[in-house]
């Protein structure tokens, strides 16, 4: 299932209408990569891979499978995604990473620079690029952070003498070049399993757990000046053992959105400790909160979303009336054409909101109907 909620106050849920209709593609469920203008990126990677991958447009209900990616290999080996947009084409891109698996000393390491594939809307194709870089990101644990068309996730560097350094590697949507972050000095040495990349307040935020499994703390850090390893800041410490799962994101009056080891969704002011339950249950691990703008993206490609037994043209005229409602309303950045619609890069930024995501909590609910 997922959810639109206003960021007030009362965290008030905003009627959407569409149900997710995706179940036949996944074999259990999708992992969220990112939202990005009005998408939102699926993954059905979490329990092996069968390369689908998903842009799904929630509020016009549409959907866009990307194709099946070039790189083919029968030796071992896994992946990392990340999505996000050229701000300057506006092209909306995902970029995939493949590390080959090669057996060694202790256990299992992946082959660097990994086989790199990027795949952009406008032209709906893969395409392979190089690179060196030499980095690695933790296998299936990972979470990225999109800021101004360049996507970060926690990795590490092995070195030929066997040490290892965590930092943030970095991809931009434009160039398609990587880069790398510094972190604060106390988390370059911790297993990276147990950090994750994330957005407060706008700012690049490292989620740090005590632990990858029975957490009992985790640590919010946030680089206050993008760029400079100097301006790391320490915000706070939240106590998991409040009964507490993982920390999910910040809202714009400063509580922290958690998810309880019952499920259960929660935002907490850290100052009082105070908790409101927002009324949403899942699994500890299920929960994906993003913020949200809607937008027309993907009016004119990929394929309707409907709801179980809703009837084609049930979709066209509400569609035609939502559209009809924003450009009565007088929406600036939009265009018209005769023959081709709308185009299919256009975002109508009037709603700011949060997406909130849960998939497991679909089949509780199944199971009570």
């Amino acid at each position: 299932m997922y959810s639109l909620h206003f960021d007030n106050e009362t965290f008030d849920e905003i009627p959407s209408g569409a149900g997710f209709q995706f179940w036949e593609k996944t074999r259990f469920y999708f992992r969220v990569v990112g939202c990005c203008n009005g998408l939102v990126c699926l993954s059905d990677d979490l329990f092996g891979f069968s390369n689908t991958v998903i842009l799904w447009n929630p509020s016009i209900r549409r959907a866009f499978t990307l194709p099946v990616p070039r790189f083919d290999s029968h030796e071992r080996y896994m992946l990392a995604l990340g999505f996000g947009v050229d701000p300057v084409t506006n092209d909306h891109k995902v970029v995939r990473m493949n590390y080959l698996k090669a057996v060694a000393v202790f256990g299992v390491e992946y082959i660097v620079p990994p086989v790199v594939e990027v795949f952009s809307l406008s032209s709906g194709n893969w395409r392979s690029i190089k690179t060196t870089s030499p980095y690695n990101v933790p296998e299936r644990f990972w979470s990225q952070a999109l800021i101004n068309g360049v996507v970060h996730w926690v990795a590490y560097h092995v070195y030929e003498s066997g040490t290892f350094r965590n930092l943030v590697m970095s991809f931009d949507m434009g160039s398609e070049e990587f880069g790398e972050l510094n972190l604060p000095e106390s988390l370059v040495k911790l297993p990276t399993e147990v950090m994750s990349a994330a957005i407060f307040g706008g700012s690049l935020t490292i989620l740090q757990y005590d632990a990858l499994r029975y957490t009992r703390s985790c640590s919010v850090w946030v680089m206050k000046e993008y760029g400079i390893a100097e301006s790391w800041s320490h915000q706070f410490h939240v106590d998991l053992g409040e009964g507490f799962g993982l920390a999910l994101g910040l809202r714009r009056n400063g509580e922290i959105l958690l998810a309880t080891s019952r499920g259960e969704l929660v935002s907490y002011n850290y100052w009082t400790r105070k908790r409101f339950n927002i009324g949403k249950r899942g699994t500890k691990d299920s929960f994906h909160v993003d913020s949200y703008t809607e937008s027309l993206i993907l009016l004119t490609e990929g394929y309707p979303v409907l709801e179980k037994g809703a009837r084609k043209v049930g979709y066209a005229s509400s569609l035609s009336e939502k559209i009809e409602g924003w450009r009565q309303s007088g929406i600036e950045g939009w265009m018209w054409s005769g023959i081709e619609g709308w185009m299919p890069s256009v975002t109508v930024p009037f709603l700011a909101a949060l997406i909130l995501f849960c998939w497991p909590a679909v089949f509780c609910m199944q199971l009570k109907k």
